[in-house]
């Protein structure tokens, strides 16, 4: 759509909100193997388009194969409501951070009436927790975002359109619907709060939390994208935390330690799966789930259970207003059944995310890279300069754990590497080896290399094919990539 030089000189704008860059960038990476991995789960990448697999994202009909596109914008939205005309077209900004997204904002066009609302507003209640990953949103400043947004052009707007949502036409459907999802918001953080307060938990509040029958009847509060009893779980983890105070649960058995003593307690796994049988030919699925997953974690090559639990989570999905929803079930049904598949997987990275990064999101996520078994021991200093652009940082690995801080350097560190950002980043890509830049003269090590090499054979490359449900794994897992490796991608909504 736009050539990035012109970007660079200014010949086109390029409008973002403030914090669009860092926040873009740090959702990718910092947990972007895990996100991908889920988002096969939340997207139904693996299942077939059918009308029992596959049929909708709800938002949209399906999430983009491709690598990741990103040009910084020379353009910042910096006050809460700022005015740019474009081409004749003037345009009002209203910034809206800490919404769908970390960094959001809504556009009104004053000499058509209209209101752009991002992905503040769809068709559907959104995510407040994504099930694929994400900080979780702050579901009462999203409300107050679009009261603002009603009251301050909702009072003259004639058509209101949206990223992933088709127009409303006319003053009176405008403020409808503004109403209608500013008061979904609103109650989703008022009333599972209200309960919190009366003592009912994260574990128990998707059950007493009810939608209010008014919201129920209209199309704009529905949960065909973000689902109600996910959202109210994402509140009380806002405010709360997962912890809900029963010290039972607070230092709990992982799956596969605690799952052989609930089937040696319910008389193993014949009875399991006898009982299992039972709930579902009564159309009880949660309850059909709630003993048969205990049975597949004791016993991931147990084939009964595993075809059984797959039907029960295949009823789940079938029965589920949201997308994400059905496709976690139905997703979950197709790897008991199927396995995961071999083949390269997706990425959550590409060539513009890299560059886009700053040096010290890298060395963060370094350092989420480094193996702390591996790094036991590890002890050394090294400062890092990159002249092109100005910057230094200081570095240490101690106590199996990598830091870095920006504007300082070691008084007398082990080692100093000098490179310009620009060549770093083919580093990072994986297009290129420091090795590669010295012999070119573009990179220079100046001090003892023993520490960064320890350093770089503790760096571990992450996969998104790790197992959800136990005895799922790929019979050839994937080989690992480089930590920025440009490979194929998918990506995320």
């Amino acid at each position: 759509m736009v050539d990035e030089a012109d970007v660079l000189s200014g010949k086109v704008k390029l409008i973002a909100p403030s914090g669009f860059m860092e926040a873009a960038v740090a959702e990718n990476v910092f947990a972007g193997n895990a996100m991908t991995r889920r988002a096969q789960w939340q997207f139904a990448a693996l299942l077939a388009r059918s009308p029992y697999g596959h049929v909708d994202q709800a938002i949209g009909k399906n999430t983009p194969v491709g690598s990741t596109g990103l040009i910084a914008p020379n353009h910042v939205i910096s006050k809460k409501f700022e005015e740019v005309t474009v081409d004749g077209i003037k345009m009002v900004f209203q910034d809206t951070p800490d919404t769908e997204a970390p960094s959001a904002a809504h556009t009104y066009f004053p000499q058509f009436k209209g209101l752009w609302t991002a992905e503040n507003l769809t068709g559907t209640i959104h995510n407040i927790y994504t099930l694929r990953g994400a900080r979780v949103r702050n579901a009462l400043n999203w409300s107050k975002e679009l009261n603002l947004a009603l009251y301050v052009f909702g009072q003259e707007a004639e058509v209101m359109f949206a990223s992933h949502s088709w127009p409303r036409w006319g003053n009176a459907r405008v403020q409808e619907v503004l109403r209608t999802q500013r008061d979904t918001y609103a109650n989703l953080n008022n009333q599972t709060l209200h309960y919190a307060n009366r003592g009912v938990t994260i574990n128990q509040i998707h059950n007493v939390y009810e939608v209010p029958e008014s919201l129920q009847q209209q199309w704009a509060a529905r949960s065909y994208h973000g689902d109600s009893r996910n959202n109210v779980r994402a509140v009380i983890n806002r405010f709360l935390g997962h912890y809900d105070a029963n010290p039972a649960n607070l230092v709990p058995l992982s799956p596969q330690d605690s799952a052989p003593l609930y089937v040696e307690m319910m008389g193993g796994s014949a009875r399991i799966i006898a009982k299992g049988q039972e709930l579902v030919a009564q159309g009880k699925y949660l309850h059909a789930t709630e003993i048969l997953n205990r049975l597949v974690f004791a016993e991931p090559q147990n084939r009964p259970a595993r075809e059984l639990l797959a039907d029960a989570y295949e009823q789940l999905g079938y029965q589920s207003e949201s997308t994400s929803v059905r496709n976690a079930f139905l997703m979950g049904a197709f790897e008991l059944r199927s396995g995961l598949p071999g083949g390269v997987p997706p990425r959550s990275t590409g060539p513009d995310v890299v560059r886009a990064m700053t040096t010290g999101q890298f060395l963060d996520f370094l350092g989420i890279s480094l193996d702390p078994k591996k790094a036991a021991g590890i002890r050394t200093t090294i400062n890092l300069v990159t002249p092109d652009n100005g910057e230094k940082y200081g570095i240490e690995v101690s106590n199996a754990t990598m830091t870095n801080i920006q504007g300082f350097l070691a008084a007398k560190p082990d080692l100093t590497i000098t490179v310009n950002r620009a060549d770093l980043n083919q580093v990072m890509m994986g297009a290129s080896t420091f090795e590669a830049l010295i012999a070119a003269g573009k990179a220079k090590f100046e001090g003892d290399t023993k520490g960064f090499d320890q350093l770089r054979t503790s760096l571990v490359g992450f996969t998104p094919d790790f197992e959800i449900l136990p005895g799922t794994a790929a019979k050839a897992p994937a080989t690992a990539p480089k930590p920025f490796e440009v490979g194929g991608h998918l990506d995320k909504d």
